[in-house]
């Protein structure tokens, strides 16, 4: 077992509960998906969430922490909000709305926990800052269905 910090421990739990919001919302928007460029997009943005999720899951029980994921409330609540906001609208321009602005809330709530953890190990935050950088990526890839 590594030892880890509190700080440490709580921002790759931060982590690992982003990536595992980001697979529910993207599982919920890709079978809605119909244009196959966006699928590709969305099928990137799932795999990088899986891989961060396997990553920070293992750091976390190496670490003897259990990774906390959603509870089953937050599940229905972001499903059912997806399966509002596409029941009259599922074109590419709209569900890459709802992509970005999703990970766009990751990345503020992702943000605030490297300002908070302020003695995590370094490791960790260049983890999370380089999963931000990520994800600004995978908007910016997502801007293009906006037009």
């Amino acid at each position: 077992m590594n030892v880890m910090n509190k700080d440490s421990k709580e921002l790759l739990s931060g982590i690992y509960k982003l990536s595992k919001t980001g697979i529910q919302a993207t599982k919920a928007v890709l079978p809605k998906t119909k244009s196959e460029e966006l699928r590709h997009e969305l099928n990137e943005q799932l795999c990088d969430y899986s891989s961060a999720s396997a990553q920070t899951e293992q750091a976390l029980v190496n670490a003897g922490s259990l990774p906390k994921d959603l509870n089953a409330l937050e599940k229905a609540v972001m499903w059912g909000s997806i399966q509002l906001h596409t029941l009259n609208e599922v074109s590419p321009e709209h569900i890459a709305e709802i992509m970005i602005n999703g990970t766009t809330m990751g990345i503020v709530d992702l943000s605030k926990h490297i300002g908070a953890c302020k003695n995590a190990d370094d490791k960790i935050v260049k983890y999370a800052e380089a999963f931000v950088k990520n994800e600004e990526r995978h908007i910016d890839n997502l801007k293009a269905f906006l037009y």
